[in-house]
C-alpha cells in the first residue's frame, strides 16, 4: 500500500479516501495538524497502489491498512474515512478499536449502510442477471452499470460488487469509541438517513450536518469541516 506520511509524533491521524479517489483527496490538510503524524493512503487499485491480484473485500482493505499501521509506534489513532474509506474505517474500528491506547473515529459521508431499494431496482437486477446468463453477448448488457463501473478492470468490478453488497450495520453497533459523523445535507450518494442510522448504531457518536453540501462536504465547505474536526480532536 502506497502512502504519504508527515510528522514524527506518536499521535496519528490517518485519512482514508473514497472509491475512485486517492490520497490527494485529503492531502490539502497536510499542514493543518502539526501536533500529529498524518498518513494519507492509496488503497489497492487507486492512486499509486497497484490493483489487487484478486477481487478484494472490505476486510482485505482493512487487513492491508492494519499491516501498514503496525509499522509505526502509535500511542493514539484517529481514523478519518470518506465514503468507501468510511467502510474501511467502520470495519477496522470494529476489529481493532481495543488495540490502541487512544482511538477515535470520524466518518465523512460514509458508505456502509445498505440503501433502501424500490421494486424497479430489483427488476433491473433480475433483468441483468437473466440477460447475462442466457444472452451473454447481448448489447443490452452495456446499458447496465454506471460509466465509472464500465471503466473498471474485471478485478476492480468484482471488488466493487463485493464491497457495496456488504452491509456494515452489524459492525457499527459494536463500535464503542468516540465517533464524529460529518455529512452533507444534500448528499445523493450516501443519503442523510444513512448518517442518522450510523448515529443511532454507534452509541458514542455525534452527528454534524453541513448545510448546502453533497457527497464531498469536506471539500465543498472545508472550513466547516476543519472546525468540526478540530473540536472533535480537542475534546
Amino acid at each position: 500500500m502506497k502512502y504519504l506520511k508527515f510528522g514524527d509524533s506518536k499521535k496519528y491521524l490517518v485519512f482514508l479516501h473514497g472509491w475512485g479517489a486517492d490520497k490527494n483527496s485529503f492531502l490539502w490538510l497536510k499542514n493543518q495538524y502539526k501536533e500529529y503524524s498524518i498518513i494519507f493512503v492509496d488503497f489497492a487499485g487507486f492512486g499509486e497502489t497497484p490493483e489487487p491480484s484478486r477481487p478484494y473485500s472490505v476486510y482485505d482493505y482493512v487487513s492491508e491498512l492494519k499491516e501498514l499501521l503496525d509499522n509505526f509506534y502509535i500511542e493514539s489513532l484517529v481514523l478519518i474515512g470518506h465514503s468507501f474509506g468510511g467502510r474501511v474505517a467502520i470495519k477496522f474500528s470494529f476489529l481493532f478499536q481495543n488495540d490502541y491506547h487512544y482511538f477515535k473515529l470520524c466518518l465523512v459521508d460514509s458508505a456502509g449502510i445498505k440503501p433502501k431499494r424500490n421494486l424497479s431496482y430489483y427488476y433491473k437486477i433480475y433483468k441483468y442477471k437473466f440477460l447475462k446468463h442466457y444472452f451473454p453477448k447481448s448489447k443490452k448488457l452495456f446499458n447496465y452499470g454506471s460509466s465509472d463501473y464500465k471503466k473498471l478492470s474485471k478485478i476492480m468490478k468484482q471488488t466493487l460488487v463485493k464491497v457495496v453488497n456488504e452491509d456494515l450495520s452489524n459492525y457499527a453497533k459494536f463500535i464503542t469509541v468516540k465517533t464524529l459523523i460529518i455529512w452533507g445535507e444534500n448528499d445523493k450518494e450516501t443519503k442523510l438517513y444513512m448518517a442518522k442510522k450510523l448515529n443511532k448504531l454507534i452509541k458514542n457518536s455525534s452527528l454534524v450536518i453541513i448545510k448546502d453540501t453533497g457527497h464531498f462536504s469536506f471539500i465543498e465547505k472545508p472550513y466547516e469541516f476543519i472546525f468540526n474536526l478540530d473540536m472533535f480532536l480537542r475534546n
